[in-house]
């Protein structure tokens, strides 16, 4: 049974490594697929000089300007991927390696220079098909976001309530009666009988009288004029909060070989 290798060239080594995993998915071995990339070349050129690495892999089958177009593709971050496949097999692996972004080493040959040799380069048939994610078999999904007003309570202080007991001073007045005594002399005429001078006593004798007064007396009573009772007390009100929230959609564009368009809003 018959077998073909295949070698594809590719601008970045990130397309090689996805076509490669598409490939093995798709039930490939693994064994018959590598990837040569710029650290290769480099390794190889330490150790054989005068040698091209196209010439010891591929033999002389690789025209010079293939092996031109390899060598500066990969050494600029590119990559040349090449497998070995069965001739019944050669048609599926061209598909999957279709699907990505090979090189159409035709395309970069000199002016006029014929494409030979039996090593068979992918032809890039479909140069504006994207690069895929190196896993046909799941949906490209687009998630679509939609932002939502989340409305929560803080907690914020507003600032304080201060209450200071202190004292002043005012003068009153108040009216109050106060008494005295005095003593007071009362002289008067006596009606001048005679008396035995027996019955006069002749002795010193004085008379004291006390005399009062009342004088103010400031007292000071206290009494409970107020209470002020201080508490915390919690109340609500309504209030509307209003804010911007974004949501993604789609436009589904669907082109027809017309030329024709149609865009169709989704939500």
């Amino acid at each position: 049974m018959s077998s073909e290798k295949i070698v594809t060239l590719f601008d970045t080594t990130e397309h090689a490594r996805a076509a490669e995993r598409n490939l093995i998915k798709a039930g490939f071995d693994e064994g018959d697929i590598s990837i040569i990339e710029s650290h290769h070349i480099r390794e190889h050129e330490t150790g054989n000089k005068g040698t091209s690495i196209w010439k010891r892999l591929f033999g002389n089958r690789v025209e010079e300007e293939h092996a031109q177009i390899f060598s500066e593709a990969v050494c600029t971050d590119g990559a040349v991927l090449s497998m070995k496949v069965k001739e019944e097999q050669q048609a599926a692996a061209l598909t999957i390696l279709n699907r990505h972004q090979t090189v159409d080493i035709s395309s970069r040959l000199p002016a006029g220079q014929p494409q030979t040799g039996s090593i068979s380069p992918v032809a890039n048939e479909e140069t504006t098909r994207p690069w895929l994610t190196g896993d046909e078999s799941e949906a490209e999904i687009l998630r679509l976001a939609r932002e939502e007003l989340d409305v929560g309570k803080q907690l914020v202080r507003e600032g304080s309530t201060r209450i200071r007991r202190y004292v002043t001073e005012e003068d009153v007045s108040e009216n109050v009666k106060l008494r005295e005594q005095h003593a007071e002399i009362f002289r008067h005429k006596a009606d001048g009988r005679s008396v035995d001078a027996g019955d006069v006593d002749w002795s010193e004798k004085e008379v004291v009288v006390e005399e009062f007064s009342e004088k103010p007396v400031i007292n000071k009573t206290v009494h409970i004029a107020e209470e002020v009772q201080v508490k915390k007390v919690n109340t609500e009100h309504d209030e509307t909060v209003t804010g911007t929230v974004r949501e993604q959609h789609i436009d589904v564009e669907r082109r027809r070989e017309d030329g024709k368009t149609g865009i169709t809003p989704k939500k």
